[in-house]
């Protein structure tokens, strides 16, 4: 029991070096030096009360203190923002929805970002507003055979900067949610950030709070910190191969990847800074070819975990159909498994780890694989026809839970459990209790869209983490 508690620990610690502060927060050096480039976690999910949708909760910029002033977090204009969706399974986008942002600053002459007693999210009160343009490309072996923009001028909800600056901040943020045509939903702003993990053992000379991390004891060290969320709720038959809605679990339809990413200006100088303005003023999409990508998230904990340091940001630059050649290496024999074997003997699989390509890389096979010949690629597979769990287990598919990760990713999913108890194996029968003692998120999550609630108001910051408490060990 002794070495398994060490065993915990080091893996803590391990995730914490790769992490550094959390699922894809600051995971890579030039991500961690662009924060509002890095996207930090992606769900998808059939939500309980829209199940003939597919529901995206894609987030950037981590670690937002909301008192974070007097220059607030928002998204970047310079950026173009992406949800990707692969529906043949060859790990290239076959459709995808770009999100590009506009600052609008009403008084210059002021240092506020709000006046007292902003009562709406277009109240002139608010000086500092972004807005957004959704634009949709679809496309077919890697050509776009179509280009709409779907909507233009939608509100970003605004920090929580106080109750004295907002007095009603959930009826105004409530106005960022916005309808799309033919159905669907978005939303874009500060939201409380969803992920959940103790950092802080690692930390403390692997300090484990409780036993194997199985039994509570921990510290949410994301709790009182938001990130900038997009929240993306489309009916299926926008995301399906075929255009069609989704009869059920078999349908030859059933499976999508989802991930997303973040392009910034290939060279950012005033000339493309400009360009960039022109188009999004005349209400055309920018020349993708000026754009780069230097960040993407499918599968949470992949390029922590399984992606070496020197490899990091070259990952993030490339795209998931490159994976198996670029990176299967890494997956199949995942240092860590060595690591832990080395040190305690926790008789993880070193090699072939075929079990983690198929739950993570190319889907379960009637379950979350996209077709019959799919590429490995990091894309968080999602089967649509799966209804939502009655009584959702947070430990997802390793607890029985049909709907829960990796068969997509859900708010509550503790994708941090998951991880450490397949790494050593869970999947190939070495049952090791392992987790971080944080079993759910600091707030409550929203029965309604978009799911992810606000931060605590800037005034009302509460970054210091309480210790949750134990519970008897989950198995």
């Amino acid at each position: 029991m002794k070495k398994l508690a060490f065993a915990a620990a080091l893996i803590a610690a391990a995730i914490a070096v790769s992490l550094s502060f959390g699922s894809s927060h600051r995971e890579a050096p030039l991500t961690a030096l662009d924060p509002t480039a890095d996207d930090t976690d992606i769900y998808a999910f059939v939500a309980p009360d829209a199940t003939d949708k597919l529901t995206v909760i894609a987030n950037w910029i981590p670690f937002e203190d909301p008192a974070g002033g007097p220059n607030f977090y928002r998204f970047d204009d310079r950026a173009h923002y992406y949800i990707n969706i692969d529906n043949t399974g060859d790990g290239v986008y076959d459709i995808r929805y770009q999100f590009a942002f506009k600052t609008h600053v009403l008084n210059k002459n002021s240092f506020l970002y709000a006046l007292p007693g902003v009562s709406s999210i277009r109240d002139p009160k608010l000086n500092v507003q972004q807005t957004y343009t959704v634009t949709r490309e679809k496309l077919k072996k890697g050509k776009t055979v179509s280009e709409k923009v779907v909507a233009r001028n939608l509100p970003v909800a605004p920090n929580n900067v106080g109750p004295k600056t907002i007095p009603n901040y959930t009826a105004v943020a409530n106005q960022a949610i916005q309808s799309l045509p033919g159905g669907g939903k978005v939303f874009a702003g500060q939201r409380d950030d969803p992920f959940f993990v103790d950092l802080g053992t690692a930390f403390d000379a692997i300090n484990l709070r409780v036993g194997t991390g199985n039994q509570g004891g921990g510290k949410d060290d994301l709790a009182g910190y938001g990130v900038h969320s997009i929240a993306l709720q489309l009916p299926k038959s926008d995301v399906t191969i075929d255009g069609k809605s989704v009869s059920g679990p078999a349908a030859s339809n059933a499976v999508v990847g989802v991930w997303t990413s973040t392009e910034r200006p290939r060279v950012q100088v005033q000339g493309v800074a400009s360009a960039a303005k022109k188009h999004k003023k005349h209400g055309k999409k920018s020349d993708d070819s000026n754009f780069v990508q230097v960040s993407r998230l499918g599968n949470p904990l992949i390029n922590e975990l399984v992606i070496p340091l020197g490899q990091k940001d070259h990952f993030n630059a490339t795209q998931p159909s490159q994976d198996a050649k670029l990176y299967g290496k890494y997956v199949l024999s995942p240092e860590l498994a060595k690591v832990m074997n080395l040190l305690f003997h926790v008789n993880a699989p070193e090699t072939n780890r075929t079990d983690i390509v198929q739950a993570l890389l190319t889907g379960l096979p009637g379950k979350t694989q996209i077709g019959k010949h799919p590429v490995p690629a990091d894309t968080l597979k999602i089967n649509l026809g799966v209804p939502p769990s009655a009584n959702p287990n947070r430990l997802g598919v390793l607890g029985g839970d049909l709907q829960g990760f990796p068969d997509g990713r859900r708010l509550a999913d503790d994708v941090t459990d998951i991880s450490l108890r397949v790494v050593a194996g869970e999947l190939k029968g070495n049952h090791v209790p392992l987790g971080d003692g944080v079993d759910a998120n600091d707030k409550p999550f929203l029965s309604t869209f978009p799911y992810v609630t606000a931060t605590n108001s800037g005034f009302d910051s509460q970054i210091p983490k309480p210790i949750t408490p134990t519970h008897a060990p989950t198995p």
